[in-house]
């Protein structure tokens, strides 16, 4: 019997990490995607951890696009998305101006990550857990699951070649942890886009934006 895994993705940080790099990307098939990359094991579900941006505005293209995408991700009964939100953040220009400014800031997600590692964990509902981030603040989520559970966790970072060699991948043995940290490969993510028109199941249908072509 094949071990269940669970993959885990900060979509904010894989999306500054490669997709804004590689748009044609975007439409992607997570579960597809990740069923490929753990070809031996059963890929029970994939969550995805994001936030709908722009949410103060009345009218956003971006977040149309974000939420046609969500749509279309949602017709796939094994990815669940869990959303965080956005709140204002003042920041201090520390050049010659010294102005202040009101920026959003992504709020929620790596304690949802850290919710959810926990919950699958106790209720032993994998053997095998992927973590797809890399920020730092998914080590207490990860390290509490390894030291707590029979549960295998392994973390994948995004990052494009060129800015792999500044990117470490020893922190969890440096915590004498046994976690596999490696880069993500990306070789077959075009291989694995979802249909450019998605029917829904309210019979309309959920179609690639151009942008992401």
């Amino acid at each position: 019997m094949r071990e269940r895994a669970i993959v885990y993705v900060d979509g904010y940080n894989w999306y500054h990490a490669i997709f804004k790099h590689y748009p044609d990307w975007k439409w992607l098939n997570l579960y597809s995607f990740f069923k490929a990359l753990r070809p031996h094991e059963e890929v029970t579900t994939v969550k995805l951890f994001s936030a709908l941006i722009d949410p103060d505005k009345p009218a956003s293209d971006a977040r149309e696009r974000q939420e046609r995408y969500f749509s279309a991700l949602g017709t796939v009964p094994q990815i669940k998305i869990i959303l965080g939100a956005f709140q204002p953040r003042e920041v201090h220009c520390r050049g010659q101006c010294g102005e202040r400014y009101i920026i959003p800031e992504e709020k929620k997600t790596d304690v949802n990550i850290a919710v959810e590692m926990i919950s699958d964990a106790l209720s032993n509902a994998c053997e095998r857990m992927y973590i797809v981030s890399g920020d730092s603040d998914i080590h207490p989520a990860v390290e509490w699951v390894y030291r707590n559970s029979k549960v295998r966790v392994s973390v994948y970072i995004p990052a494009l070649p060129q800015e792999q060699p500044s990117r470490r991948l020893d922190y969890y043995r440096t915590r004498n942890m046994s976690v596999d940290c490696m880069f993500l490969p990306l070789g077959d993510i075009k291989n694995h886009q979802l249909k450019p028109c998605v029917k829904l199941a309210n019979g309309k249908l959920a179609v690639r934006p151009h942008t992401w072509r």
